[in-house]
């Protein structure tokens, strides 16, 4: 769990709190079947654990505010996983709300049939949370045992009455002290321990990051309560934030009980999918032995790839001479300077830059400020892309792309000498002439900026780091339910973002879970893939089917549905037979539109670069943050019978995307008008075939 805000404490204990939890689940941007706090803030999914026919769902809970603090475990059980009821906290942030010594931050939760752990007596069967127990102060705990001022440990609770109330063993907590010696540096960021029974052993596993060094450490203990260091994995693929939540757990292959794979899901914040900033969570696939988890090759990546094929090089950097040379204009102490090759005295090592030389304002270290602008250009392609990394700060690092003076793109590096893709769309800016600016304005810690191998084409580049669980920004620390068979893995992630988690314009709660996700793995185009699936009671909270209508073709432009609701599950499928030259561009459905459509998110499919999309650039407020008005890409083919098939799940404040067999996802916020409640199909570039849309109005599973 990532530490992003400084604590909110509010003099409210929390009985009180739990007590005033009676929202009407009425409030503007309230989601109807999603799973929300009914007030304050909430983040990671936490201890999921479904035993004698109940889903427990902890969080992590800042009981004082809407703001990250605090931290508390919040619970909620379901017995379906759609209908909700709220329980007292579970684990309250010790000496909440004056003098905090203790919080809760993220972890699992087992049923330790076997009394494994002693806890259990009269029959009973222990409930074991274990979690990351974080001190804001230097102590010597009951146990006896010292901590260091934020000092991260793992440590353990046990419940006798089905999770209701929590003992914490604070005789041994925590149990695991500190990192592994070689590692002893790294005790403020050692957290998250995902634990499960491994049967062939006869052991509990726990699973750890050390989050900033992109490793998982592996535990296995006899009883809960004493743990050895059995393995370590990584760090591999997307690196370009820290590691968190972390899973490990098996699923057979194509449904097939004798070729068992295990995944390994892992959070990372930030550096998300190409095109998305902040969050995101990305899975490998592998084997597991009881002790060490060992990768597929398939599942591994070596970083950057080549820029598109039609791409047009703008700026490689390349050759000889200064900046000025090359047809920039440079500010401050980049006046005079030339582009270098790699790595500067004093800085880690770059990777992923093309050719011999790129933009590197280490050049004094990071004390080193200035701009450099681009000559202009007239916009003719569809997507500028380029690589970037460095520092992570929109305000201070970061490339921009300007028209008539005005920031209309931008892009910023991920705490990471690795170089990756990004790509902005900027079709709608079409013959506008603009310049490209790359700054510099900070001057400690990551401040400097790594920038090659700027491009123009119609298809957008991509760096293959990493296989992604979700493609938009809004999918976070997911979680895997313990206590199902092997063959069933259902998941639940924090529909949110540490880019603008606590600006987002929702009152009085923040934060929103997303639709549970039945797990598998499918072969899909020769690969052994993460597929996922909605889970919940749709029976239950499908109220009635408000649009039913097929058509052998959609022409070029747009039609309306009229208004079909906020709340929504729509099933879309139609036709990639035809090529794109021939046929549309792109087609899609347009959904929370105000009757104007000033306000809309449009989901839809780019035939040309065999992509799904969500566009909500115009999907309501979005002026909290200057990074939410975005596009989110996700490759995608069509099945076998050259068809394109999404499942759209619509929220008061949310749209989720399955597509294909749900291979491809994803998930974004949005905050429209309370009166967008109207839909339109479109089809740009020409008419698109065979085209079937079923809309089914979702009533509010809170109204029980």
């Amino acid at each position: 769990m990532a530490i992003m805000m400084k604590v909110l404490l509010l003099g409210l204990s929390a009985f009180q709190l739990v007590s005033a939890g009676n929202s009407s689940y009425t409030e503007l941007y309230r989601p109807q079947y999603h799973f929300t706090p009914s007030i304050n803030w909430m983040n990671d999914p936490n201890g999921l654990l479904y035993c004698k026919g109940i889903y427990h769902l902890f969080y992590q809970y800042n009981p004082g505010g809407t703001t990250w603090g605090a931290m508390s475990w919040g619970h909620a059980t379901s017995r379906d996983l759609t209908h909700w009821e709220h329980h007292p906290i579970a684990l309250e942030a010790r000496g909440f709300p004056n003098n905090i010594t203790e919080m809760f931050f993220s972890g699992s939760a087992v049923a330790d049939v076997d009394n494994t752990s002693g806890f259990g007596h009269n029959g009973k069967t222990p409930l074991v949370a274990m979690y990351t127990s974080y001190y804001p102060i230097a102590q010597t705990l009951p146990s006896g045992k010292k901590v260091q001022k934020d000092q991260q440990a793992q440590s353990i609770a046990y419940s006798l009455d089905d999770g209701m109330t929590w003992i914490t063993y604070d005789v041994a907590n925590p149990v695991i002290l500190d990192p592994p010696a070689p590692y002893s540096d790294q005790f403020l960021d050692f957290r998250d321990p995902n634990v499960f029974w491994h049967e062939p052993t006869k052991k509990w596993i726990a699973v750890l990051s050390l989050a900033k060094v992109h490793k998982l450490l592996i535990y296995a203990s006899k009883d809960l309560k004493n743990w050895t260091l059995a393995s370590e994995f990584g760090p591999v693929n997307a690196v370009g934030g820290v590691w968190e939540c972390p899973n490990l757990f098996p699923l057979p292959v194509d449904g097939n009980k004798n070729n068992v794979k295990w995944v390994a899901l892992l959070g990372l914040n930030p550096g998300g999918p190409p095109g998305t900033i902040g969050s995101g969570s990305q899975y490998i696939v592998g084997n597991f032995d009881g002790t060490t988890f060992t990768a597929d090759s398939d599942s591994i990546y070596s970083g950057t790839t080549a820029p598109p094929s039609d791409s047009i090089i703008f700026a490689d950097f390349e050759g000889t001479g200064t900046f000025t040379d090359l047809g920039w204009t440079p500010s401050g102490d980049l006046i005079g300077q030339s582009p270098v090759s790699g790595t500067l005295p004093g800085q880690q090592s770059v990777s992923g830059y093309l050719g011999k030389r790129l933009v590197n304002t280490f050049l004094d270290g990071d004390a080193t400020t200035g701009t450099l602008t681009s000559r202009s250009f007239t916009i003719s392609k569809r997507y500028i892309n380029f690589l970037i990394g460095g520092g992570h700060d929109f305000n201070n690092t970061a490339v921009y792309l300007k028209i008539d003076g005005e920031i209309v793109r931008s892009a910023t590096g991920t705490n990471s000498e690795t170089l990756s893709w990004q790509s902005w769309d900027v079709s709608s800016f079409l013959n506008q002439t603009a310049v490209i600016q790359i700054i510099d304005t900070a001057t400690s810690g990551w401040d400097h900026i790594n920038v090659d191998e700027i491009s123009f084409s119609d298809t957008m580049a991509r760096s293959q780091v990493a296989n992604w669980v979700d493609w938009g920004p809004d999918f976070y620390a997911a979680q895997v339910y313990n206590g199902l068979p092997i063959g069933e893995r259902v998941a639940i992630g924090w529909m949110n973002n540490w880019q603008y988690g606590g600006l987002i314009p929702t009152s009085p709660w923040r934060s929103a879970m997303s639709i549970p996700r039945d797990l598998s793995l499918k072969t899909v185009g020769g690969k052994v893939t993460l597929v996922q699936s909605p889970r919940e009671n749709w029976g239950s909270i499908v109220s009635r089917k408000c649009f039913d209508q097929s058509w052998s073709f959609v022409k070029e432009g747009t039609q309306s549905l009229g208004s079909v609701g906020m709340a929504l599950k729509i099933d879309l499928s139609f036709s990639d037979l035809e090529p794109a030259a021939s046929g549309s561009s792109q087609f899609g459905i347009a959904v929370r539109a105000t009757p104007d459509s000033k306000q809309q998110t449009r989901v839809g499919y780019d035939f040309a670069t065999k992509e799904l999309f969500i566009d909500r650039t115009q999907s309501g407020d979005i002026s909290f943050d200057g990074t939410f008005p975005d596009i989110y890409y996700a490759p995608l083919a069509a099945d076998d019978k050259g068809q394109i098939n999404l499942e759209i799940y619509v929220d008061w404040s949310s749209v989720e995307v399955f597509g294909g067999q749900g291979e491809t996802t994803i998930t974004t916020q949005i905050f429209p008008n309370d009166i967008a409640s109207y839909a339109q199909i479109f089809s740009t570039g020409g008419s698109t075939q065979n085209v079937r849309v079923s809309i089914n109005n979702i009533s509010s599973a809170w109204d029980d």
